[in-house]
C-alpha cells in the first residue's frame, strides 16, 4: 500500500492534528473526516516523523483507503498530522535525575540543557550519561546525556549541563597513613560533607577503608577515595607460608618462605628453606599456598 503523503511541512500549521505515536489510525481523523467513523478506530492510514515534521494526507487517497475498506466517501479534505513533540522543561529534567541518583534531597541546578523538540514521551537521565570534564571536581559543572522514551523501543538524546550536590558523608584521615601499611579504626573518622552524589569514588562508610591499605601514602585531613585503596596481600613478601603439595595421591605439608606476594588465587613465588630453590604455588589463603590439587598432580617442589 503506498502511503497517503503529500509533502511534508517543517513547522506543523496550528490546524494540524498532533498525534502521539508515530502512527495515524482512522480514529484520528474522524474530527476531519466523519466518515471514518464507519473504519475500524485501529485502521492505519499512515505515518508521520519522530521529529514532529508535518504531513498532509491528501483527500483523494483517504477516499481510496476508505474505499479498500468497503466505505465510499467524497469530497474530502486534506488533513494535516504531526506527532506531538515537546521541548523537556527544568523540572521534568530535575525528576528524572532525581529518580537516577535514588535521593529525592539532592540539590540539582540546571544550567543549561538541550532545545530541540523531542517526541511525546518519558524524559531520562541514565546515571551512565554523567559525564566529568577530565580532572574537574565532582562537586562543578557537569554534562548529563539523557534520552527521552518513546514509543516501543524509541530513544531521543537529550542533554543537560548541571550541578549536583547533596548531603552526605565521607571518610577522612585522621593521621598520614603510609603505603602498605593496613588502615586501623582510629587513624580515620567519618564528616558530613556537600559533596556530590554522582562521585562514586570517595569512601562514604568507614568500613570501606578500615582493614584495607593505601597504595601511596596519604595525608592527614584529607577525603580518602576508593581509588586509593587495596586490600592487603593474603601472602607478603618474607612470611613463612604453609605449602600444601598433591601430587598423584601423596599430600605433603611443609613450610617455606614467600619471595614474592600476592592475594588468594594468585601465583606467588616460595623458597624451599631444605634446598634453597624457588618454585611457584597458588595462594589459597592467609600465608597458605598450594601447589596441585586434591584431584590433580599438578607440581612438583625442588
Amino acid at each position: 500500500m503506498t502511503l497517503p503523503f503529500l509533502f511534508a511541512l517543517a513547522t506543523p500549521p496550528e490546524a494540524c492534528h498532533l498525534v502521539e505515536t508515530e502512527s495515524v489510525l482512522a480514529r484520528d481523523a474522524v474530527q476531519e473526516v466523519p466518515g471514518f467513523a464507519q473504519l475500524p478506530g485501529d485502521f492505519l492510514l499512515g505515518y508521520v516523523a519522530a521529529t514532529g515534521t508535518a504531513r498532509i494526507f491528501r483527500g483523494a487517497d483517504l477516499e481510496r483507503l476508505a474505499k479498500n475498506r468497503g466505505v465510499v466517501l467524497t469530497n474530502l479534505p486534506d488533513v494535516c498530522f504531526a506527532r506531538k513533540t515537546f521541548i523537556p522543561q527544568p523540572d521534568a529534567i530535575r525528576a528524572a535525575m532525581q529518580k537516577a541518583l535514588g535521593a529525592s534531597g539532592a540539590k540539582i541546578e540546571i544550567l543549561t540543557s538541550s532545545q530541540n523538540q523531542a517526541p511525546f514521551g518519558e524524559v531520562m537521565f541514565p546515571r551512565t550519561g554523567v559525564q566529568f570534564p577530565s580532572g574537574s571536581d565532582p562537586r562543578g559543572e557537569l554534562v548529563w546525556q539523557g534520552h527521552v522514551r518513546f514509543g516501543e523501543n524509541g530513544k531521543f538524546p537529550i542533554w543537560a549541563r548541571v550541578r549536583v550536590t547533596a548531603a552526605m558523608t565521607r571518610v577522612v584521615a585522621v593521621s598520614d597513613l603510609p603505603a602498605g601499611k593496613v588502615i586501623q579504626k582510629d587513624q580515620v573518622r567519618l564528616e558530613s560533607c556537600e559533596d556530590s552524589p554522582l562521585d562514586e569514588t570517595t569512601a562514604r562508610n568507614l568500613d570501606e577503608v578500615i582493614g584495607l591499605q593505601p597504595k601511596n601514602s596519604l595525608r592527614a585531613n584529607t577525603a580518602v577515595h576508593k581509588t586509593q585503596l587495596e586490600h592487603p596481600a593474603d601472602v607478603a613478601v618474607g612470611d613463612l607460608v604453609k605449602v600444601e603439595v598433591f601430587d598423584g595421591g601423596a599430600h605433603l605439608i611443609l613450610e617455606a618462605q614467600a619471595r614474592t606476594a600476592g592475594v588468594v588465587g594468585s601465583t606467588v613465588l616460595v623458597r624451599n628453606p631444605s634446598s634453597g630453590k624457588d618454585f611457584q604455588a597458588q595462594v589459597s589463603g592467609k600465608d597458605r599456598v598450594r601447589v596441585g590439587s586434591p584431584a590433580t598432580s599438578g607440581g612438583r617442589i625442588q
